[in-house]
């Protein structure tokens, strides 16, 4: 049964992550955003202690005049990310194409489109301000904008440059020059389009590219992000792949930042201003409860193999893998017990993060545990700190409960593997 189902999932589920993992669109994405690590985590930093529930700390850092300082690094970051992102997607995307040479300068031209559609003016009557452009898209309504400019721009770019419809410098003049040049005829065409569509949106009733694409998607894109079966899906998706040794991450990292991210955003975003948080699923979700301890959910595993292995093979890799798995690094595990195409544990490599994420969904509806922050946490968090950046105590509290639950899970499947090691041992030895 079990060799059916492999031969079935390899003709279908790997041809079609094949595919996945080598779109140039979600690998533009995916590596648009891991760029901005440093901004996200700054911001999600400074979010963190403006937030911070505590009367006294709040009463401290206004008495000293921490608040609003604190607050303008959110504004910077968090508050801007789209400005980030547009330059990040545009530059990654233009890395895979004829123009990777040029692929700041796409960044660049990119930005430069993203604004453009942005009409000047803040304000109404007296206090309007003519020159001033509205930073309100800047932040996490304007994701989708810069996703899908960071995506078109680059094509566009590169149809000049394939077609060597740009200005060449003899030889001789510096490459930077030489670069700047070439980019005048692609920037300058892109430029007319973008303005162009500008004033066709204006003929609508949105107003504004930005209110056309958030108008249109955030209805369709938030009902499947506010769904659990979506979540479900991108968790079962990504745990197949791993178990038939593909990197399930590099496939569904680029639809959880398209559709979590958003309203990760807008969750840092309520929580720097000590507002309630709006959106129960974000991407925030993955790490800290659905995927605790990497791909399979395996923290309960190492815990099994480092306290209760009888095998000198798990003996061993029950002390290489604990601290890793605190971290959520799986690989040690995924592929040294290892977990890959390994019948065995099948089933609680799916059934691990599905049961995490089910029941922390279920107290989270009920409201045991509390929403999410928002925070992008980097891998390597610890548990339990995971758990405090993200939700506070309760949410650490539970990442304990969650390792319990998962030891359940693999237990009396590890104890299988760990018998046949421990007789191929003293087979050996005989």
């Amino acid at each position: 049964m079990m060799e059916k189902f492999q031969a079935i999932m390899e003709k279908t589920l790997i041809p079609l992550s094949g595919k996945l993992s080598s779109s140039k669109i979600l690998r533009a994405i995916s590596g648009g955003f891991s760029s901005l690590l440093p901004v996200v985590m700054v911001g999600a930093i400074a979010s963190l202690l403006s937030g911070f529930s505590f009367e006294p700390y709040q009463n401290l850092i206004a008495a000293v005049g921490l608040k609003p300082l604190i607050a303008a690094v959110t504004n910077y970051t968090t508050n801007m990310m789209a400005l980030y992102a547009v330059f990040s997607i545009g530059k990654a995307m233009a890395d895979q194409l004829e123009c990777k040479g040029q692929s700041v300068l796409v960044g660049i031209t990119t930005l430069a489109a993203f604004l453009m559609v942005i009409p000047l003016g803040v304000g109404e009557g007296e206090t309007a301000v003519a020159s001033a452009i509205s930073t309100t898209y800047f932040g996490a309504p304007g994701l989708f904008t810069a996703m899908i400019l960071g995506v078109i721009i680059p094509y566009i770019y590169n149809i000049f440059v394939k077609h060597n419809i740009v200005i060449k410098m003899p030889d001789g003049v510096p490459p930077q020059i030489a670069n700047g040049f070439s980019a005048i005829i692609p920037a300058a065409s892109i430029t007319v389009v973008v303005m162009a569509i500008r004033q066709l949106c204006t003929l609508t009733s949105f107003g504004t590219l930005n209110d056309l694409i958030y108008g249109l998607l955030r209805a369709p894109l938030g009902a499947l992000s506010a769904s659990p079966i979506t979540f479900v899906i991108l968790l079962v998706f990504c745990n197949l792949l791993w178990f038939f040794g593909i990197h399930g991450g590099m496939v569904t990292m680029a639809f959880l930042s398209m559709l979590y991210m958003t309203p990760a955003l807008e969750n840092l975003e309520a929580y720097a201003a000590g507002e309630a948080l709006p959106n129960l699923l974000t991407n925030t979700w993955w790490f800290t409860f659905a995927q605790l301890g990497g791909s399979g959910g395996i923290i309960g595993l190492a815990v099994c193999m480092f306290l209760l292995a009888k095998s000198e093979r798990y003996k061993t890799l029950g002390k290489i893998a604990i601290l890793p798995a605190l971290c959520s690094i799986s690989e040690p595990i995924v592929f040294g017990l290892p977990l890959v195409l390994n019948p065995l544990m099948f089933v609680p490599m799916l059934l691990s993060p599905l049961a995490c994420f089910l029941s922390s969904y279920l107290l989270t509806v009920v409201g045991i545990l509390p929403y999410l922050n928002g925070i992008q946490l980097s891998t390597g968090t610890p548990v339990i700190m995971a758990g405090f950046l993200a939700g506070g105590w309760q949410a650490a509290l539970w990442q304990v409960v969650l390792v319990a639950l998962q030891f359940a899970i693999y237990f009396p499947f590890f104890r299988i593997v760990d018998k046949q090691a421990l007789a191929e041992e003293q087979s050996a030895k005989a």
